[in-house]
Parts: C-alpha cells; sequence; structure tokens
C-alpha cells in the first residue's frame, strides 16, 4: 500500500514539475534575458485605434507602442486623460485593443461605434503626441496613469500596432519556475523508480508478497 502511494504521489510530482519546466523554459526562450514581450496586433485598417488603462497601464514597466501604417502612409499618436480621450472620440468607430494572447504575442481588438471620426490632432487635451510619415513610436510612462493612448492615419490602412514591454524579472521568474519544475521532476521519478535493498533485491508490493509466501 504504501508503494502505490509513493507511485501516485511520484506521478504528480513529474507532471507538474515537467509542466512547470516546460512553462518556464518556453518563457525564458521568449522573452529573452532581457524580459522583452511584444504583443502584436495586425490590423489593416483606416479607423482610429484606442488602447484604455486597461490594457496600457496593467503592469509596474513602461510601454513603449510602435504603429505602422502601409507604405506611403503617415501615423498620428496621441496620450490623453481617459475622460478626455473619450470626449473627443464620442461614438465615432475605432478599434479598442481588449487585452493580450500570450500563447501568440499578440493583441486581442475588437470595433466599437458607428459615428465619423473626428479631427483627433486638432484638440489640445493631448498630453504627448507624435506624428510623421512611416511608423510612429510613443512610450507610455506608467507614473503618469492612467492614460488612453489613440492612433490614427492620414487615411491609408494602420497595418500593425506593437506593444513592447520590457522587465527582467519576468525572465528571472521563467528560470525559477524551469528550475522548480526540474527538481520536482527529478523528485516525482525518484519516487516512481523501485527501490532496491543493500543485495540489488526489488523491495516493491511484488517482492514483499514473494517474501511473505
Amino acid at each position: 500500500m504504501l508503494s502505490i502511494v509513493k507511485r501516485v504521489i511520484g506521478a504528480v510530482l513529474s507532471l507538474a514539475g515537467l509542466g512547470l519546466l516546460v512553462v518556464g523554459v518556453w518563457f525564458a526562450t521568449q522573452l529573452g534575458s532581457s524580459g522583452t514581450a511584444e504583443f502584436t496586433a495586425r490590423l489593416d485598417s483606416s479607423t482610429p485605434l484606442v488602447i484604455q488603462p486597461d490594457v496600457l497601464n496593467r503592469v509596474d514597466a513602461d510601454i513603449v507602442v510602435t504603429a505602422e501604417p502601409a507604405s506611403g502612409g503617415s501615423v498620428w499618436m496621441a496620450l490623453a486623460n481617459p475622460s478626455d480621450a473619450a470626449a473627443v472620440l464620442g461614438d465615432a468607430r475605432h478599434v479598442e485593443v481588449t487585452g493580450v494572447e500570450v500563447r501568440d504575442w499578440t493583441l486581442t481588438t475588437t470595433t466599437s461605434g458607428s459615428g465619423e471620426s473626428p479631427q483627433l490632432g486638432q484638440a489640445d487635451l493631448w498630453r504627448k503626441q507624435d506624428t510623421a510619415e512611416g511608423a510612429v513610436q510613443l512610450t507610455v510612462r506608467q507614473s503618469e496613469a492612467p492614460e488612453t493612448l489613440v492612433v490614427a492615419t492620414d487615411g491609408a490602412a494602420l497595418e500593425t500596432v506593437t506593444m513592447t514591454v520590457m522587465d527582467k524579472t519576468w525572465f528571472v521568474e521563467a528560470v525559477v519556475a524551469a528550475l522548480v519544475g526540474l527538481f520536482l521532476l527529478a523528485a516525482g521519478a525518484i519516487l516512481l523508480l523501485p527501490h532496491r535493498g543493500r543485495d540489488g533485491a526489488r523491495t516493491d508490493d511484488t517482492t514483499t508478497e514473494e517474501v511473505a509466501r
């Protein structure tokens, strides 16, 4: 009976360790030693894009947002207080980033609103803004949260928007998880292996039963 319990515990530890090892190694290789995570949305849309504080300000690290239009297009990007940005956008049709998908490193989006897009760049409420032909990049400082980020083009399609977050502790945590997983896997394997006595004989349940006879 004791041997069966040990094997069950060993199997549980092995499975948990293997899962933790795989996840830890995967995150460590994906993030790199700098702990950099990139989440991208592929849009091919000319409607404004909005990233709200529940996505933009969820982590402690600063976030770099990069928007890239179709060839020859221009991008305008700005940050504002959430209520101010909502007031300017009104019911205009826009794409909103709703979260991130870690499995394939993408930004999840939804489209809402039905009205015409206002002249966003003419408002004087933006805390920070930039416009240029080609890709535009802004850094979101968490010390200035909460903020809403808005991206618009000159009519060209907005092809991609990427959020880049760097936190070295994520890499360390991934490595620690992999090491803990390796330890659990080894501990489970030891419990699963049949124990041998000093004379080299197996001392599992089968051997014990034979000796009892």
